[in-house]
């Protein structure tokens, strides 16, 4: 399944946007074993902010986020709050409007991190075993 397509030029350009999303799963640890080993040294490149998140999808990705290239967790995220649009928004409320993608990655990764603990709440709370102690009132035994 891909999820989205390189667009370049134009209103439906999206190279910023997509490479952003991309930067996060990547510093985060979502992609897949295989997309992870085949790139290794691309990935190092991009955490250490070395490559920005456009080059990596149009030079590692071949310019598309398919499922294949995360893994179970990032593919879940993925489709709940990538393909949903949800990520436009969050992006679309972006207030850097420079050339520099990592002062804009620095601006978003917060928005995205914290729409992911979101995400993973429920998980958490089940993982927890929430419990409850009841307490009953104690009756005297009467002598």
């Amino acid at each position: 399944m891909i999820y989205e397509s390189l667009q370049l030029g134009g209103a439906a350009r999206n190279a910023e946007r997509l490479g952003l999303y991309i930067a996060w799963l990547v510093s985060n640890n979502l992609l897949a074993e295989s997309t992870d080993r085949s790139a290794g040294r691309a990935v190092a490149h991009l955490r250490m902010q070395s490559l920005t998140g456009p080059e990596f999808l149009t030079t590692v990705l071949h310019g598309e986020l398919r499922a294949d290239h995360l893994n179970a967790l990032g593919q879940s995220f993925s489709e709940a709050y990538f393909v949903t649009g949800t990520f436009n928004e969050d992006y679309a409320g972006c207030d850097y409007t420079g050339e520099n993608e990592w002062h804009r990655y620095d601006e978003l990764a917060p928005k995205i991190s914290a729409a992911f603990r979101r995400f993973r709440e429920p998980e958490s709370k089940l993982k927890q075993g929430i419990a409850k102690i009841l307490q009953f009132p104690s009756r005297k035994k009467k002598s």
